[in-house]
């Protein structure tokens, strides 16, 4: 599971906000906040971070299996980020709270990286599937997002394409793993654009999304971030949200 940040810019994304987002590794909420029945009582979202740029010029790409709010390589990745990501840009940032201990590792640190027909695809998913360890090397956030891969094809689809494909991509794990996706909710980058997706199946009031705007930016992430001025909005559960340029 995790909390996420996306953020479509067409000025450098001030530090400020990639230092407040890494706090969530600290005070982001899980089940136990809503009520929910939690199995590990671990504290906010500890279990490593990651970070995908894609501007102008080029990308960066950084991620690490430590609570980002001990890591030394988070703050340099922000620096990084600044220095190598010019505007526009699209900017992807999760920190995660792992299921098992033994999947603590940068292989399974989001955001997921594909390189679909000369196009990068970076996906962060906040959910799980009830049980799933590992299987073939992969976690079911990696499953879930080459599912999804497979259904979009190698060409950027409109969204109403989007939506039907992934609804297609959901009905076949649904069937191969029945009550037991917890939730499809995600944030990718594709292309020249953000999709973010709410679908929670468990825990709804854990599964969110909201959404605000500045001058310069667009920003999607899974809590409120009080250092980031604008009206936030919570998506429905089941809406999807597109972010283009």
């Amino acid at each position: 599971m995790c909390r996420i940040l996306a953020v479509l810019s067409r000025k450098p994304v001030p530090p400020e906000i990639l230092l407040s987002f890494r706090g969530l590794a600290d005070t982001g909420k899980g089940f136990r906040d809503f009520g929910c029945p939690e199995p590990n009582p671990k504290t906010g979202h500890p279990d490593g971070w990651g970070l995908a740029c894609v501007g102008a010029e080029g990308e960066f790409y950084a991620r690490s299996p430590v609570k980002a709010t001990a890591d030394p390589k988070y703050e340099d990745a922000v620096r990084r980020v600044g220095r190598t990501c010019s505007p526009p840009l699209l900017l992807l940032a999760p920190v995660r709270w792992a299921s098992y201990k033994d999947t603590v590792q940068e292989r399974f640190c989001h955001p997921f990286r594909r390189e679909v027909d000369h196009h990068p695809i970076f996906f962060a998913h906040n959910g799980e599937i009830d049980g799933f360890h590992e299987k073939d090397g992969k976690i079911d956030s990696q499953v879930i997002f080459d599912r999804f891969v497979e259904a979009l094809g190698p060409q950027i689809r409109p969204l109403p394409e989007v939506k039907q494909a992934l609804a297609k991509a959901k009905e076949s794990l649904d069937a191969e793993f029945p009550r037991k996706v917890e939730s499809y909710t995600f944030v990718m980058i594709e292309g020249d654009r953000v999709i973010a997706h709410r679908d929670a199946r468990t825990c709804v009031p854990y599964y969110t999304l909201h959404e605000t705007s500045t001058e310069d930016m667009k920003v999607v992430c899974s809590e409120v971030l009080p250092a980031l001025p604008g009206r936030w909005r919570m998506l429905r559960n089941g809406e999807f949200l597109e972010l283009r340029p």
